[in-house]
């Protein structure tokens, strides 16, 4: 009996012809995305000077309105570029913000009942940063807010003498 001679498995035939398809077509050099933190990094750089300069001139566009409501100039406010102090005497309160551009975060806090020897009570308010899409925006209690939402948030907690967080 004579035996058939095979020139090999008809599966090594097919892989060896979809191996030399996929190694002789050219692959199209697709352009690298950038890092994630890289892109945050550059929002942050691009927008952070902007956005701390809109909630500057909202947190003063409430005092405007809340002192014309009270006939005095009761709610100072006194921002620079990196930080934003709200005082209200009447009730012995103020807001702190303190815009950290090295390290990239926003720091809250808002004493009450400051005796005159200087000690009050401190609350930290859960207020930082986030990027959605190409945009740097603030947070408030894990909800993205406005510009115009957190200064009437925070300023509402100060000249009410409610700093409970429950109230964001």
């Amino acid at each position: 009996m004579a035996r058939k001679r095979r020139a090999g498995s008809p599966n090594a035939q097919i892989k060896s012809k979809q191996t030399s398809r996929t190694t002789s077509s050219r692959v199209k050099p697709r352009r690298k995305q950038p890092d994630l933190q890289e892109r945050i990094f550059q929002v942050f750089a691009e927008q952070a000077d902007s956005l701390w300069s809109r909630l500057a001139d909202q947190c003063r566009q409430f005092a405007d309105g809340f002192n014309d409501k009270l006939g005095a100039p009761e709610l100072q406010v006194e921002a620079d570029a990196t930080t934003l102090r709200a005082a209200y005497p009447r009730a012995e309160a103020e807001l702190f913000l303190k815009l950290d551009k090295t390290e990239r975060y926003l720091e809250c806090w808002l004493n009450s009942g400051c005796a005159t020897d200087g000690s009050c009570a401190t609350c930290q308010r859960p207020v930082g940063l986030t990027v959605r899409g190409n945009t740097l925006q603030f947070a408030l209690g894990g909800e993205v807010v406005s510009d115009e939402r957190l200064a009437i948030t925070l300023l509402t907690q100060l000249t009410s003498g409610d700093s409970e967080e429950e109230q964001l």
